[in-house]
């Protein structure tokens, strides 16, 4: 069970992420949600008694969401954005009532939080990973498989269209486009991506697209941010299209059946946003291991978009063990970020390479790779 010191870094971190400077005003509601989160220490407290791996700040983020859109409390309802609305107005009354609303129905925002599991689906993420797969992958047909892969969105890949700084790739006709911004001297390579002739997602509790309940709670789960919501729509309504096979178990222990429904002679790409930071350092070393062993016969790459461990602005490490340099280290104690790295496992060879330092929410990269 986390503390509710713990919990209170949690709300604490995502707030300080969603109020950087220059960030847009559309953010503003999701960094109020969190301090108020944090500053709540009567919920704090029931907090705190959820294990550690239900993500506790971040599921009451998604129990308040759902809670606000299901009952439209005034003023709070106000301020909150439908799916496929633009986003209210913030203003000072918004702090005060978050606050209010949560010292009134914290019994209504445990009893929620008990029954589920927090859903995190940004799909702004893929094009971060479509630079990372265009860099590291293969070159030729892989199979993909997605870890902690939720209602299996990240598995649509090459479904999207992306604009990466100047590149733009995917289908014409995409549904959704994707933008992320290039910071930075270096430059990633076009996301274009292999050919994907297999794909596969893994999940403690994966969401099905077509139950109305499900897409209710991934809406919660998502920032309470109009453009967000509307990439979230539109990466629904394209796995609607496209059903992918979803397995059910832990992200580890079913990691090799998971791989076993792959062509033996298949390289397989294993992606990983935001699943490994969350995992003890013993959990990580035997993720590693496994990717290992299925790589004697096939490459098999490992694409990791993670915070640096362990998880907060404490973090020094790469969840894959990649050599970090000082600076980015430095920087992390100042504003948390995902790195992008790539290991790529072959006939006991292995290679790894730190990509890209990335945005939280896909909004930006910046380049790092030497190639």
């Amino acid at each position: 069970m986390p503390s509710v010191a713990e919990v209170r870094a949690q709300a604490e971190e995502v707030a300080a992420g969603w109020s950087a400077p220059g960030a847009p005003d559309s953010w503003r509601l999701t960094a109020a949600l969190f301090e108020a989160i944090a500053a709540d220490a009567g919920l704090l407290g029931r907090l705190a008694r959820l294990p550690a791996d239900r993500l506790p700040a971040l599921l009451a983020s998604a129990a308040i969401s759902f809670l606000v859109r299901r009952d439209r409390p005034p003023p709070l309802a106000g301020y909150f954005p439908d799916p496929a609305g633009p986003q209210p107005p913030f203003d000072d009354g918004c702090g005060p009532a978050l606050r209010d609303f949560i010292a009134a129905r914290r019994r209504g925002i445990l009893a929620v939080c008990r029954g589920r599991r927090y859903q995190m689906n940004e799909v702004a993420r893929c094009a971060q990973i479509a630079v990372g797969l265009a860099a590291a992958g293969p070159g030729t047909p892989v199979g993909l498989a997605d870890l902690g892969t939720g209602a299996g969105l990240g598995l649509q890949l090459d479904r999207y269209r992306y604009r990466v700084g100047r590149h733009g790739a995917g289908p014409a006709e995409a549904a959704l486009s994707l933008d992320c911004a290039v910071r930075g001297p270096g430059q990633p390579p076009r996301p274009e991506l292999p050919p994907i002739v297999a794909r596969a997602g893994l999940d403690l509790n994966p969401i099905d697209v077509r139950d109305p309940a499900a897409r209710r709670w991934l809406q919660a789960c998502a920032p309470p941010e109009a453009a967000t919501l509307a990439r979230l729509t539109a990466a629904i309504e394209v796995t609607r299209r496209h059903p992918v096979p979803l397995l059910a178990g832990d992200v580890v222990d079913a990691l090799p059946a998971l791989l076993d429904r792959f062509p033996a002679d298949l390289p397989l790409v294993v992606v990983d946003a935001y699943l490994a930071v969350f995992l003890p350092a013993g959990r990580r070393a035997k993720l590693t291991a496994i990717l290992a062993a299925a790589g004697r016969d096939r490459p098999v790459t490992w694409l990791s978009l993670d915070p640096l461990v362990p998880l907060g602005p404490g973090g020094r490490d790469s969840v894959q063990g990649l050599p970090l340099p000082g600076w980015l280290v430095r920087d992390y104690a100042h504003g948390v970020f995902a790195v992008l790295g790539a290991r790529t496992f072959h006939r006991g060879a292995e290679h790894g390479e730190l990509l890209a330092r990335a945005h939280p929410s896909g909004q930006w990269l910046e380049w790092l790779a030497a190639s």
